[in-house]
């Protein structure tokens, strides 16, 4: 056995407390497991811009030490200052061995400079839409010593396309294997997600209209709030199949996965991700998925990859007259999620 390490995250936002699901679900599927192998491990975690209080508090026994940002623009500074002194004392009370920021950001940022302070390995694990041409942090911290993490092949060929550099690893989120309840399958078509435009949900809206020219009684599920929300209701009552679109807003975890055990496609019209840790939890509950290649996205008896939005419709169509199958598939265990960044931190 290893000998018991400090990690050091560095994060935009942490759970608030134990019940807070559905903020970044990934990291606290990964940290909650993380645990559970390497017991002696320390972890510490700095959250910059949320929870929205400055009082240190426990979550699963992890200590957090939240600065409150609230995406303020004007106290940036003030919290890149609230961060560098956090981790000094954090340092003094126990040495740091590893720092793990989330996001090319300026959690990024202020763990470069830590790693220099610290002399300790700096790992980043790229997010999403970090790895978009507007990120202003690909250039400054371009030629850093940071040790960077892609979550997918697409997110990883997108990297070097902006940067001309390679990130060292591929490290999927991963997720634990469900208990899949016995339920009729109900719902046809499901998406969950946030309701913006790069997650064209309209094309969404436009797929059950088509479908329920054939199938009148077509039932399909969108989960998730944004902006888009108005348009979408409009264009739902445009194309007339208020009857087959349900909205269900904002729901936690367990909500989705239980509306996932009931439904039989999962259409993710995205036209960007950098992983859709979300198509890990819909394979894992049974559903079969069509979506662009974008984030996770591979080749599976489960998953449809489509090149354009007529092979949407044909295939998503083609589906719903076929007998499908809702075996839950793990193609990401989270297994090999701790593994891999155990062997990183220097744990194995």
């Amino acid at each position: 056995m290893s000998n018991a390490r400090h990690i050091l995250f560095l994060v935009p936002g942490f759970p608030k407390d134990e019940n807070d699901f559905n903020c970044i679900p990934p990291l606290q599927e990964f940290l909650i497991k993380f645990q559970q192998y390497y017991s002696e491990l320390e972890i510490s975690v700095i959250a910059f811009q949320y929870p929205y209080h400055k009082y240190n508090y426990k979550w699963n026994d992890i200590n957090i030490f939240p600065l409150a940002g609230k995406n303020n623009k004007v106290k940036k500074l003030f919290i890149w200052l609230d961060a560098l002194y956090t981790a000094k004392r954090i340092h003094k009370i126990k040495v740091v061995d590893v720092i793990h920021s989330l996001w090319l950001g300026e959690c990024a940022m202020i763990g470069n400079i830590l790693s220099r302070k610290f002399n300790c390995t700096h790992i980043c694990t790229l997010m999403g839409q970090d790895v978009k041409k507007s990120n202003r942090y690909l250039r400054i911290l371009k030629d850093c010593n940071i040790k960077l993490i892609a979550l997918s092949k697409n997110q990883s060929k997108q990297f070097f396309k902006l940067t001309n550099r390679n990130v060292q690893e591929i490290i999927h989120w991963g997720i634990d294997d469900q208990q899949l309840i016995d339920s009729e399958r109900d719902i046809d078509l499901l998406a969950v997600g946030s309701l913006i435009p790069l997650k064209n949900y309209s094309l969404f809206v436009e797929i059950a209209a088509e479908a329920a020219k054939n199938y009148p009684e077509i039932k399909a599920v969108l989960v998730g709030e944004g902006p888009e929300l108005s348009k979408l209701k409009k264009l739902v009552k445009e194309r007339g199949i208020e009857a087959n679109v349900e909205f269900k807003g904002l729901l936690n975890r367990k909500d989705i996965f239980k509306l996932m055990q009931r439904s039989k496609i999962f259409v993710h019209p995205s036209l960007f991700e950098g992983s859709g840790y979300v198509f890990a939890e819909a394979l894992v509950n049974g559903m079969n998925i069509v979506s662009f290649n974008v984030g996770y996205a591979q080749d599976n008896l489960k998953w449809f990859i489509v090149n354009n939005e007529e092979e949407f419709f044909t295939i998503t169509k083609k589906l719903l007259n076929e007998k499908l199958g809702f075996y839950p598939v793990n193609l990401f265990p989270i297994e090999e999620t701790v593994n891999n960044y155990a062997s990183l931190y220097g744990m194995n």
